[in-house]
């Protein structure tokens, strides 16, 4: 009879952790965070303003090719 009690006690603890549940959560969530994103752009109005005045003196399209030549522009 004692041979079969500590088999017995082991068996039943076994039985026992079986029986367990075990719950495991994640956190899943995820952070996003946005930076600000900072732009410079230049725009250099002095030197278009100055190729403005070079080339005026060109005058209007229509002043320097024929109609038949704009058509070819298009």
């Amino acid at each position: 009879m004692r041979k079969l009690i500590l088999p017995a006690i082991l068996g039943a603890g076994l039985m026992l952790c079986a029986c367990t549940r075990h719950h495991v959560t994640a956190d899943t969530t995820h952070r996003v965070e946005i930076a600000p994103i900072h732009v410079t752009v230049d725009i250099n109005l002095k030197v278009q303003r100055a190729l403005d005045e070079a080339l005026s003196f060109q005058g209007d399209m229509r002043d320097i090719f024929t109609e038949e030549e704009l058509k070819l522009f298009k």
